[in-house]
């Protein structure tokens, strides 16, 4: 089985968001991360999310709607 980079992205999907969350909940805590990654890590979160789901909905989602539609 040949892997093509797209299903990279479906791992993506899964990381950015808990990147994402991670980041909200450091935010509103008081733990010991400085601001500067806790914003660096929000950053990437939202980016990230942002990327993948694209790329994952052109190549998975609307592809399907093609074939079935």
């Amino acid at each position: 089985m040949k892997l093509k980079p797209e299903t990279f992205d479906l791992l993506g999907i899964v990381t950015f968001p808990f990147i994402l969350v991670v980041a909200i909940w450091m935010l509103n805590t008081s733990q010991a991360p400085p601001l500067w990654l806790k914003i660096i890590f929000l950053i990437i979160g939202v980016l990230g999310t942002i990327i993948d789901g694209t790329i994952v909905y052109i190549k998975f989602i609307k592809r399907k709607e093609k074939v079935f539609g």
